[in-house]
């Protein structure tokens, strides 16, 4: 069974992982977004790979470090996700204005609303994505809750398989049935990077995702995909293929506190206990609305 999950009132913050700190002494610099409000800033995390520069806006720990990309590729853009709350959104702006570069794609990754929540305040920037996951978020888009992000509902579909922007390769993929009921992943062929968002979480807990043991396989296929070398991730800074490995141990010991727990509390218990450097203990809150024991 599909679960569509809000995540409104988020309140914790992510720790970086050993494989985040590797990728930032390799060359990774940090620095400040404008801070919005009570809400800290965002920092930005830029890097260049093989004549591709690629921009991480990393929403601060209120917000559990959702993140979005710009990407430039050659004189045009890519964009994935657009954070979640306003001011968030509005620092996302601000990397994009900062490239002078024209967006040619921006999309949204999956359905859940702390990626698309900030479409409306990006205006004119027009978002598409797959059918199935437009109508995944449509129900929680239009309740009244949040900005509805028109430009996202009455969007175009990606699609996916090869294409070039700006002179540069890139696939849209898409998997099925692991964090969310569908996600596109963006593979850089030849700068070996991968957009996989919330496939994988770099520090953060995970949520509990639609189909575990499925998430697992996909993981464990990524391993084996020479295009996987540098990872963007959903919540979290950039990182390196290792921490594929470090998920597939996440969600195996997961699967192994929601098998032997007896509550939500137990789980959540459990998977605290054995990731004690981790944060984004809300997102281990959602344990309860899949719990079918």
């Amino acid at each position: 069974m599909k679960n569509v999950l809000s995540r409104r009132d988020l309140l914790q913050g992510a720790a970086l992982s050993a494989g985040a700190v590797a990728l930032i002494r390799a060359g990774l610099t940090p620095t400040p977004a404008r801070a919005q409000g009570s809400l800290p800033a965002g920092t930005v995390h830029s890097f260049a790979k093989a004549g591709v520069r690629f921009h991480t806006y990393v929403s601060p720990a209120q917000a559990v470090n959702v993140t979005a990309h710009v990407i430039e590729l050659g004189d045009q853009l890519l964009v994935v996700d657009s954070t979640f709350l306003p001011p968030t959104a509005m620092e996302l702006a601000d990397v994009i204005a900062s490239t002078g570069k024209p967006v040619h794609t921006a999309y949204v990754s999956h359905e859940h609303p702390d990626h698309w929540g900030g479409v409306s305040t990006l205006g004119d920037l027009n978002f598409v994505t797959l059918p199935e996951i437009r109508e995944g978020l449509r129900a929680e888009a239009t309740n009244g809750e949040n900005p509805e992000p028109t430009s996202l509902l009455n969007g175009a579909d990606l699609a996916l398989g090869m294409t070039e922007i700006g002179g540069v390769a890139v696939e849209f993929r898409a998997y099925d049935n692991a964090e969310a009921p569908k996600a596109i992943v963006a593979v850089l062929p030849e700068q070996k990077v991968a957009v996989v968002q919330d496939l994988v979480y770099n520090g953060v807990y995970f949520a509990p995702g639609v189909d575990r043991k499925n998430w697992i396989a996909t993981l464990e296929s990524f391993r084996d995909d020479p295009a996987f070398e540098t990872l963007l991730v959903g919540h979290g800074l950039p990182t390196t293929r290792g921490e594929l490995d470090s998920a597939i141990a996440y969600l195996k010991t997961f699967d192994a506190a929601w098998d032997a727990g007896a509550t939500p509390d137990d789980v959540k218990a459990a998977m605290m206990t054995a990731y004690p450097s981790y944060d984004g203990a809300f997102l281990l809150g959602l344990i309860e609305p899949y719990w079918d024991k």
